[in-house]
């Protein structure tokens, strides 16, 4: 992973870059990155290797959160 999108998915979610290094995962099939913040409240982000994201409160699941990105909702 590049830090472009580690610096795109800190700076979305408003964390240092240490966060969003330490708390992701890939999605190979989406060819993209989830990432979140591990605080209570915290945001989560999907960022695609192309640059492209989604974020999302944490009252929003990870399965709901992935199926946006999936059918094209960006922000």
């Amino acid at each position: 992973m590049n830090k472009r999108i580690i610096t795109t998915a800190a700076e979305t979610m408003k964390v240092p870059l240490e966060v969003a290094e330490e708390n992701y995962k890939e999605l190979p099939e989406q060819d993209a990155y989830y990432f979140w913040n591990p605080v209570r409240g915290g945001i989560a982000v999907i960022v695609g290797k192309d640059g492209e994201k989604l974020g999302a409160s944490s009252g929003i699941s990870f399965e709901k959160h992935l199926q946006a990105y999936i059918d094209g909702k960006r922000n």
